[in-house]
């Protein structure tokens, strides 16, 4: 794309021809005129939003004139102006903002974003409000992505457009458009850049772990689930409990036992969660007891509260989790195993059941097994794959370059650290010695 000032040309060449008086067309001149000295345009945008309130009614005639790439600023400012006084209730209004901001982030130039993060988050939250509010979120999806991609100085910040995209994928269930995201490593918070906040990052992780759960990916979901709940804190958060949650959940499915939690998670969220999500402590504890019967009875039991907050889907995947962990159990015992004795073992209806599982377990490689229909007995194998292929190669090489690059961001970010000064000036502080009246 051509220069963000090369379109203010284009911009007033295929705009409208009408004029406009008074206060508002004096700002339409400024806006117009103003892209070769963007922070004297948008100190003087800031200065007249009352201007700009007191008109309401005539924005919708001014922000056609401006053109998304070369008039981000005003754009941005009207249209946060504009974003507190539209209805849900008014149908009209509600379709006309959406457009409006549809055409804004689609088109919108990074370097003046950055120059008013806090008003842009403001116009991005209430943009996928209204979606949610006309039951369209999957209209905001592509927005928010360009948005959130504006918004960043780097690839690894975070910014609060980050969880409102996550949360758009969720409602419109398009979890495939959330993996690149997903999937960027994101490490730098930087509040006056992004008008980020604690609860952004607490969103971003939750809803993430969530469109990870989508994607069938648990062991991923695990990581942002427990990212979010092991963050720091002196306060218990409700997002963070609803996490621990569903990381439990996702373990069980996962990895055939409850969640670790990390050490360093909060002392109250940890108390919190010992003694006061019952449902999901029997019912990890019944998972651990590896009957499908008694797992069975608490989902039954519990399954009103799993409901109520939306985990029943989850728990019902844990029953199917523990069928294959036990199936998988019989693998290191047995070499050959009728399929009624698999079914006795797993839990299962009938011989027919178990062929079922079995038959998918090996297609998803997760055992090694031949099966012989004329006798109903299955012979379990060891896995072929030695690690020795090209493949197997190639994977490992990625890996060793993936742990290289994480290895030198960290260092970068452990030496951008110990030179920070409020760092330091606090580690100051914690060492020097506490004199004692020995008096």
């Amino acid at each position: 794309l051509p220069p963000a000032h090369c379109w203010r040309g284009l911009a007033v060449a295929f705009a409208s021809p009408w004029t406009m008086d008074g206060p508002l067309g004096e700002l339409l001149a400024s806006i117009e005129s103003g892209c070769d000295n963007l922070a004297k345009l948008r100190d003087h945008l800031v200065a007249h939003e009352e201007t700009l309130i007191k008109h309401l009614p005539q924005l919708d005639e001014l922000l056609p004139v401006l053109h998304p790439m070369a008039n981000s600023l005003g754009m941005i400012i009207i249209l946060n102006c504009k974003a507190a006084a539209v209805p849900l209730s008014n149908l009209q209004a509600v379709t006309i903002f959406l457009q409006q901001c549809r055409r804004l982030l689609l088109e919108c130039d990074p370097v003046q974003v950055q120059m008013v993060p806090t008003q842009f988050v403001a116009v991005c939250n209430k943009f996928s409000t209204v979606a949610v509010a006309i039951k369209s979120p999957l209209a905001a999806v592509r927005p928010l992505l360009v948005a959130a991609t504006a918004l960043q100085p780097s690839p690894s910040h975070f910014t609060p457009i980050h969880a409102e995209f996550m949360r758009m994928c969720l409602l419109s269930k398009c979890y495939s458009t959330a993996q690149p995201l997903l999937d960027q490593q994101l490490m730098q918070v930087d509040k006056d850049a992004t008008a980020v906040t604690p609860r952004d990052l607490l969103l971003y992780h939750y809803y993430g772990g969530m469109v990870q759960i989508g994607l069938k990916r648990f062991k991923l979901a695990i990581q942002f689930f427990t990212l979010c709940f092991s963050a720091p804190t002196n306060v218990l958060n409700a997002i963070m409990v609803e996490a621990y949650k569903k990381c439990l959940l996702c373990s069980l499915i996962e990895f055939g036992e409850s969640v670790r939690a990390p050490k360093y998670t909060a002392l109250v969220v940890q108390r919190y969660v010992k003694s006061n999500i019952t449902p999901y402590s029997e019912f990890s504890d019944a998972f651990a007891g590896r009957s499908i019967s008694e797992l069975r009875a608490s989902l039954e039991k519990h399954g009103s509260v799993f409901e109520r907050e939306h985990n029943f889907g989850l728990a019902k995947q844990c029953v199917e989790a523990l069928i294959r962990f036990n199936i998988q159990r019989l693998t290191r015992t047995y070499l050959t195993l009728s399929l009624a004795h698999i079914a006795e073992s797993a839990g299962l209806s009938g011989a027919a059941e178990a062929e079922r599982y079995v038959t998918s377990m090996v297609a998803a490689g997760k055992i090694s097994a031949a099966i012989d229909e004329s006798n109903g007995m299955v012979q379990f194998t060891e896995r072929a794959d030695r690690f020795d292929s090209q493949n197997s190669a190639v994977d490992m090489e990625e890996k060793i370059i993936e742990a290289i690059s994480l290895s030198r961001k960290l260092f970068n970010m452990n030496s951008q650290l110990s030179t920070d000064a409020s760092y330091i000036s606090r580690i100051v502080r914690e060492r020097q010695p506490r004199w004692e009246d020995t008096g």
